[in-house]
Formats: structure tokens, sequence, C-alpha cells
């Protein structure tokens, strides 16, 4: 398997280069150069890590059987707290929640982060880099630790990650200001996501900081979700909850997904082209709803307020993997690369509506918050706001398969919306409020809470965007051995 650019059709790469890489040089996406169709009925009885294995033995080629077993060994064991990985919770027959929430740092990015280090240092092995490589991440919230957590400690690395100041939940910053070795180091930049999504970018293409960091022996690449290494590991749970969820293979499965930077969704999408029997694939929008507006329309226009929610993970008005779910569609790049110049210089592009083939719903505050209510009331199961804007989408609709509606965060990441939902009272201190949310759910808290609760946060590093430059090269200046 070979991977090319969503801009261009001169460059080509194997998954390690792809991976290493991050972004193409002509600053599109790698995409899958084809889709290999599976009968996944052959796969229903394995395991998560079996199936992993599988999909990988078919996405990385270029890696040794042995290297993918090792990597999985490493990826998905004991730093999960369920056995099944992401088991799936039945609120009734035909509705069941995915929970994908299970990792060390309670969500879903948890799935391709825990494995993405590994692919990375396995495809430093394979390529004979004795370079240093720095990972630029910008996040919403969840990616941002993830990515901490999964590259802490790891040779020859640094880690830096950048979030919006006042963006993101009390419980997540937290999170990526405890913990973490010192090639780790998250940063709270004046701004939206946007903001940050766009300044991570631009350094990426920068050749005079570029230059700056090969003066070095440092190169750059990131783990956002325009690294196929992160989109790849997500493909893995669609087809275990399909296996898991339905009677019969062949039987269609409906996913409501929530989602705002796309590569969530377009895992989905991906492994329906390849055969799995997905029925609805439908997205799910917050009041940010520029993706609904768009799969609605056909115009896509980020041209308008960036509103602060409670699912702020989804605070996101322009989405970079939209960019590789047009190309499979199209498989125009000279088309794209037109799109995305116009998306960038404008705001805005307009799209065929009718070759548009994702469902879409959307959820303000007040449905927000009286779904994460009713399903409280309904089923005595508590969710987060981001699950709350799916599960919103579904239960407005009929469906005539069985659903899944995917869960991206442990509810105790974001406590004072579920019991502000619930007409609860919030304490001011976050360990009060993951009390108060123990309470509701029951049970011992996970170990990533316990691990938070015992730790002491480093003090905010807040700049604004001409800052980060030298706030990563401050980073780089030291020595990192492997710790």
């Amino acid at each position: 398997m070979r991977y090319a650019s969503t801009r261009s059709k001169e460059y080509r790469a194997t998954a390690s280069e792809a991976i290493l890489a991050g972004l193409a040089p002509d600053g599109g996406l790698y995409v899958p150069e084809s889709f290999p169709r599976v009968d996944f009925s052959s796969w229903r009885e394995d395991s998560y890590r079996e199936m992993a294995g599988k999909l990988f033995s078919l996405y990385l080629s270029d890696y040794s059987p042995r290297a993918i077993q090792e990597i999985l060994e490493k990826s998905y064991g004991d730093n999960f707290d369920d056995p099944d990985i992401t088991p799936v919770h039945w609120l009734d027959e035909r509705t069941g929640v995915l929970e994908l929430w299970h990792g060390p740092t309670l969500a879903f990015k948890d799935l391709a982060l825990q494995c993405l280090p590994h692919l990375f240092t396995e495809a430093r092995r394979m390529q004979g880099i004795e370079d240093r490589f720095l990972i630029l991440t910008a996040t919403s919230g969840d990616t941002g630790k993830a990515a901490m957590a999964g590259f802490s400690g790891v040779e020859a690395s640094w880690v830096a990650v950048f979030y919006p100041l006042g963006g993101v939940s009390a419980l997540q910053e937290r999170q990526m200001l405890s913990g973490g070795d010192p090639n780790v180091r998250a940063f709270a930049l004046e701004g939206t996501f946007d903001d940050c999504q766009r300044q991570v970018k631009a350094l990426m293409q920068d050749q005079v900081f570029i230059q700056k960091l090969k003066d070095r022996s440092i190169r750059l690449t990131s783990a956002n979700s325009i690294n196929v290494g992160r989109l790849i590991p997500q493909m893995v749970y669609y087809v275990h909850a399909y296996c898991r969820a339905v009677k019969h293979y062949g039987d269609p499965l409906s996913l409501i997904v929530p989602s705002g930077n796309v590569g969530n969704i377009l895992a989905a999408r991906y492994v329906k082209e390849m055969g799995l029997p997905l029925d609805r694939i439908q997205l799910a929008s917050n009041s940010n709803k520029v993706l609904y507006d768009f799969l609605s329309t056909g115009v896509y226009d980020a041209r308008r307020q960036l509103l602060k929610t409670s699912s702020p993970s989804m605070d996101i008005l322009i989405a970079s993997n939209m960019e590789r779910y047009l190309h499979l569609l199209t498989a125009d790049e000279e088309a794209l690369a037109r799109l995305m110049g116009q998306l960038g210089e404008k705001g805005y592009f307009q799209f065929d509506r009718q070759r548009l083939d994702l469902d879409t719903s959307w959820s303000d505050e007040e449905q927000v918050f009286s779904t994460m209510r009713s399903v409280y009331e309904a089923y005595g199961y508590l969710i987060d706001p981001h699950t709350a804007v799916a599960a919103g989408g579904a239960f407005r609709e009929e469906s005539a398969s069985p659903r899944l509606i995917v869960g991206t965060a442990s509810p105790y990441k974001f406590a004072p919306s579920v019991l502000a939902a619930l007409g609860l009272d919030c304490p001011p201190g976050v360990d009060e409020q993951i009390g108060c949310l123990q309470g509701l759910m029951g049970g011992p808290l996970p170990e990533a809470i316990r691990d938070l609760l015992a730790s002491r946060p480093q003090k905010r590093h807040q700049l604004s965007p001409p800052g980060m430059e030298a706030a990563i090269l401050d980073l780089t200046g030291g020595t990192h051995e492997t710790i």
C-alpha cells in the first residue's frame, strides 16, 4: 500500500514515509492509493488486537509482521481499562453507545495516539533516520493530552501542543498541565482552535523555521489527524463494533458520530468503502454547524463567528479531514487543491451536494443539555456533551437498522456540564466535581482520574501566535535522550 497527496499526483510515499512526514510537500494530506475490499465476516470472532493486526497488514505494508505485532502489544493492553478496548453499552435493543474513552486520557484520541508513537519509532528505525523529531499538534481539547501521553519519554522526540486559551474544559487543561516527561509541553494560545490549527500548519510549511530545526538535526511532523498514522488505527474500532453489534454478518448498522475535524467519521467512511456493511453514517454537529450546513447545501462557509460551547472539542470551523473526504468522492487532486486554496483565501467553497453521502444533524446547547438529562433519566447512563450532540441527532429520528452513538469522551472530562444538565449544584473545584460525578456513576474512579487528582499541575504557558516559534525552539534547546 502506498499513499498519495490529496492535492497532486506528484507526491507518493510508503506508510512509514507518510507517517513521519505528516503533511505532503505540497500541503496536501496523504491518503491510501486504493481501498482493498475485505470479507469482514471472517473477522467476526477476532479480538480487537487481532482485527487491528489484519487491518494494519493491509495499510502498513512496509512494516514487518513482527513489528506490527510488537506495536499492537504495546498499544492495546492494560493501558485500557476494559478488556474489549471499545465496548458497546446498549441503551435499548436497537441503540447502543460505542464507548471510545477507556484509554489513559479518557477520550477517543487514545485509540490512535497510544499507537502512533510506536508506529513513528518503527518508521524512524526503518528509514534509518538519526535526526530527532519535533511533533507539532493543535488541539481542541483531547488530542493534546493524548499526544503528550503517547510520546512522553519517547526517544529523540519532542511534542509541542497548542490549545486555545479558555477554549478547553478545566479538566482537559489540567490533564495537559499535569504529568509527562520534559520532552512534552502544552501551550495556551490566544485565539480559537482554528487559530491554533492554522498557525501549526503555517509553521510546518515555513521554510525558514524548518531550516532552523534542520540546523539542530531536528525534523518536523504532526500528531494531529492530518497524519495518516492517526487515521488507520481509528478504522479498527468500527470493524470491531460492527462485529459485536449485529447478529448476522451482512445486517446493516448505522453510526452517529459527533464531528469537528472529520477524522473520526472519515475512518467509518473508509471501512464502509472496504465493504463493511454500514448503513447510514451520520455526522452530528454542535452549534458551530459549518459541517451540517455543508452536507445540507454543498456550501462550505467558515465565514462566521466561532461559538464556545459545552462540547469544545467540536468548536471548529475549518475541518482538516474534509479534504480527505472530498478526495474519496472525487479523486481529482487539481480541483481539490483549488477548493482548499479558496477556503484558505476566501473562507468558503462550493461542492456538488448530490455527491455528499454522509447524513447529518445538529444540536444547539439547549438540546445538548436536554439530551444528557433525558438519557440519564431514561437509562441511568451518563454521557458527556460531545456524545450528547450525537445522541440528540439519533433520538430525533427513527432508524430501521441497529445504530451506535459514538461516545467520544468520558463524562468525567466535562463534569460541570453534566451536573448542570441534571440540575445539580456544581462545586468550584475539579476534585469535588469528580466526586459528585462518581456518586452518580458508581464504581471506582478510572485510574487516569486517580492519577490526575494526585498530580500537581504545572504553571500555564500562555502566549500569542508570534511567540510560538520561540517557545518551540526553547523546548527543543536541551538534549533529549531516552527517559
